[in-house]
């Protein structure tokens, strides 16, 4: 990944710890642009080329009419190491490609956080300087995964267990947000955060 280390911060986390109420914090407050891996991913499912590969690796019944069912799909991959691998495959080399197209385009006007729940599981946060970790409360973590995303507890846990346990994750990091108590109580911290960016883009 060839990016402008000192234009390009990374923002990472387990799902639903806060990820995106910090990232619109420094967009709104700050004007940063915000390149999101997970959405792109989800254009990326929308390739044909994409789609076909997935059919052929995961079968029909995901892949209808050319269209992934990315509830069915997360279903099989996040109970299953291999199959998670195997997509990871297909589709991080395209996601990342567009990801490095985005970022150097927005790069030279903005200053750029690139927002990925897989980030030190795909190595990317080598190429960051800076890398920015939520975390939460686990009860509060898994109430917002079944609200949010209107699955069973099963399959919430399922999708925590498949990412890499926070532990690691802190130790790679350089600063670590915890919104357990909502947006609110890290606003100083994300100010600061902020200004250092902006000063790093700006030399």
């Amino acid at each position: 990944m060839d990016l402008t280390k000192n234009r390009v911060a990374a923002l990472t986390g387990s799902i639903a710890t806060g990820k995106s109420f910090v990232s619109n914090y420094f967009s709104r407050e700050y004007g940063f642009s915000i390149v999101d891996a997970d959405k792109i991913g989800h254009s990326v499912l929308e390739r044909s080329d994409i789609a076909e590969l997935i059919r052929v690796e995961f079968g029909k019944a995901i892949v209808a009419d050319g269209i992934v069912d990315r509830k069915l799909l997360g279903r099989a991959v996040f109970s299953d190491r291999k199959k998670l691998n195997r997509l990871n495959e297909i589709v991080h080399p395209v996601l990342i490609k567009d990801s490095i197209a985005l970022i150097t385009r927005l790069s030279f006007e903005t200053p750029v956080i690139f927002e990925a729940a897989v980030l030190f599981e795909a190595g990317w946060h080598k190429n960051f300087e800076t890398v920015i970790l939520t975390t939460c409360d686990p009860s509060i973590q898994l109430k917002r995964i079944i609200s949010r995303d209107r699955i069973s507890e099963t399959e919430a846990l399922a999708r925590i267990s498949a990412q890499m346990p926070f532990e690691e994750k802190s130790l790679l990091a350089d600063h670590i947000i915890d919104t357990t108590d909502g947006i609110e109580a890290v606003t100083d911290t994300l100010d600061e955060i902020a200004e250092k960016l902006l000063k790093k883009h700006r030399s």
